[in-house]
């Protein structure tokens, strides 16, 4: 379990990240989105 100040592990999974059918779902990782904040759910 991961608690306030500890590192998220890397990933390298497929991501919803549009509403549009035809470009709803892409590769992701860890360094897609750097420098950013990041919502990870499953």
């Amino acid at each position: 379990m991961l608690t306030v100040g500890d590192k998220f592990p890397e990933y390298d999974l497929t991501a919803c990240v549009d509403l549009d059918a035809d470009k709803a779902f892409a590769q992701i990782n860890h360094k897609s989105y750097e420098g950013k904040w990041r919502v990870v759910f499953f």
